[in-house]
């Protein structure tokens, strides 16, 4: 028989017992299965110190895409009315009134659930703010929400311009306070025009309101001539509101 370990020189008899001594104590140590191959051992995978951010944004992209899903005004923008479209309908208590309760957006009958029982052009009355009134003339409509975000000041300019056009209507729509804290602020700013609660936010949503303030320019009737997002200079103020009165005839 062949001798393996003939290369090893004179010595090798005492070198294949050394040899024999360590596989014996291999065997001994790493004893594999019978009829399994050794399996060779999985490379370390590489660690990313940044998994927790990649993570988070993750978590976060899940959020918005429920809350787009989710929200009453999904699928619609938020820049307000565009151009060119009716503003819908809607009856809100009067911020200097004694009446309390939710805007009403029904657009018609049958009234969808929690828009109102009635149409919106339906509700009358002392202490309510009707849009429906309001759009028989040339009509300035400014959105302001009081929670995160001070819109005040541009009510307050508005305000200072509106005795030049008396042509026009002017209202505001103040969303996310109770009618007694909107009819405080107005008193306190020494707002004129009248002021409907949007206490629930339902108002905002019907109309795609989603940036503070928004300030809207309509024909009578209603029709959208022009929605400016953002604040106003009272300079920009009234070049809008002539143009409004110039195409209202």
């Amino acid at each position: 028989m062949d001798d393996r370990f003939e290369d090893l020189g004179p010595s090798g008899e005492q070198r294949r017992a050394a040899i024999g001594e360590r596989l014996a104590e291999r065997d001994r140590t790493h004893p594999e299965a019978d009829g399994q191959r050794p399996r060779r051992p999985e490379a370390p995978r590489p660690g990313n110190k940044y998994a927790w951010v990649v993570g988070i944004v993750l978590l976060m992209g899940i959020g918005v895409l429920l809350l787009t899903t989710t929200v009453p005004n999904s699928g619609r923008g938020v820049e307000g009315p565009p151009k060119g479209k009716p503003l819908p309908a809607f009856a809100a208590p009067l911020a200097s009134g004694s009446l309390d309760g939710e805007a009403n957006v029904c657009q018609r009958r049958p009234c969808p659930r929690g828009s109102g029982r009635v149409p919106a052009c339906d509700v009358r009355g002392d202490g309510v703010v009707n849009l429906c009134e309001l759009r028989r003339r040339p009509l300035v409509l400014t959105f302001v929400v009081t929670r995160g975000a001070d819109c005040r000041p541009q009510v307050d300019r508005v305000e200072r311009i509106r005795d030049a056009y008396p042509k026009a209507n002017f209202a505001v729509v103040m969303s996310g306070n109770s009618r007694a804290e909107a009819g405080r602020q107005a008193r306190r700013r020494g707002w004129k025009q009248p002021v409907a609660v949007d206490r629930d936010g339902g108002l905002v949503n019907a109309y795609g309101v989603g940036i503070c303030p928004v300030t809207v320019f309509a024909a009578p009737g209603g029709k959208v001539v022009d929605t400016a997002l953002g604040n106003l200079t009272e300079k920009q103020l009234r070049s809008r509101a002539e143009r409004l009165l110039a195409r209202s005839g």
